[in-house]
């Protein structure tokens, strides 16, 4: 149902509204396997919410190149749309802090390994090849610096 068309201007709020909806809808499925400790079933759900988020976008383009909101449809169904709107905004924000927390907590996760093995090769002796005690002073972690 997302792909279908708009085929006129009056549609265009209530076809948008649907889409605000099932994207909400997925948004919250989403939040709420993630909360119960189940990404790997995140990715269930991906192929729903790309063709969603493209068919948001497209429509998006749509109503503005027709107008706007003032040239289609009438108040109800404005004023169903932006309070879908309002619901979409909420759930994306709840979305956005579970993300960026499991981020935050997964990389300080890797950062604690990290210095963990820092510390477990720094109390080992090391050799080198010859026999004689390694010089090395102190070895560190490499740690990716990329942002996801």
């Amino acid at each position: 149902m997302p792909n279908k068309p708009v085929s006129t201007p009056q549609e265009f709020p209530d076809r948008l509204t649907t889409t605000i909806q099932e994207l909400t809808d997925v948004l919250s499925q989403e939040i709420t396997l993630l909360k119960t400790s189940r990404p790997g079933e995140v990715q269930t759900l991906l192929p729903l919410k790309n063709e969603l988020i493209a068919t948001y976008y497209r429509e998006m383009a749509e109503l503005s190149s027709h107008g706007g909101l003032q040239a289609s449809g009438d108040g109800k169904a404005i004023r169903r749309l932006k309070q879908e709107t309002r619901i979409f905004q909420t759930v994306l924000g709840r979305h956005k802090r579970l993300v960026m927390s499991l981020k935050k907590i997964s990389e300080n996760m890797i950062r604690a390994i990290s210095e963990e093995v820092v510390r477990t090769q720094n109390r080992a002796n090391r050799y080198a090849a010859d026999g004689s005690k390694s010089v090395r002073k102190s070895p560190t972690s490499i740690s990716l610096n990329q942002t996801v």
